[in-house]
């Protein structure tokens, strides 16, 4: 009897690391500050003389209410035939993070077919984004830089 007591301790922290690691392994949720990261990220990016967009321009391209979320900047491109784009997005819940991700992705197959076919630099941009998601925060990009962006925005985090 005493050996089965001891396979159930045993099994009980087994499953109590088990857990422990599981929960490690999802991204944390980060208390920067969303005008930081926003800093942090438009500073290498090709956006640095640049000033966000209205809140309207959001929901025109992406379908979502900025006011659903903690915070959502968007720098729009500057003209129809420019593909460049920057959107930080800081959820209120990890559980929004798909629906904007989704949201994101929809608006990257637009821009793609739009460029499509007479807009090879544009859609070399678009190819080569950055869409991040770690923890509360979402970064889509499409410009230069795209690696000192992203680098940018994991370590504002």
């Amino acid at each position: 009897m005493k050996n089965y007591y001891t396979y159930i301790k045993i099994a009980l922290v087994v499953l109590l690391l088990g857990f422990i690691v599981f929960d490690m392994r999802r991204d944390p949720i980060s208390n920067a500050q969303i005008d930081t990261v926003e800093k942090a990220v438009v500073s290498v990016s090709d956006f640095k003389d640049a000033s966000p967009s209205e809140n309207r321009m959001v929901k025109r391209f992406y379908g979502l209410n900025p006011k659903d979320y903690e915070g959502a900047i968007l720098y729009a491109p500057s003209d129809n035939m420019d593909a460049k784009e920057l959107f930080l997005i800081k959820l209120t819940d990890v559980s929004q993070s798909d629906a904007v991700q989704d949201a994101i992705k929809e608006r990257l197959d637009t821009q793609k077919k739009s460029f499509e076919g007479y807009g090879a630099e544009q859609t070399k941009l678009l190819n080569d984004h950055v869409l991040e998601a770690k923890g509360n925060y979402i970064l889509y990009y499409v410009g230069g830089n795209t690696s000192k962006v992203r680098q940018a925005f994991l370590d504002s985090l």
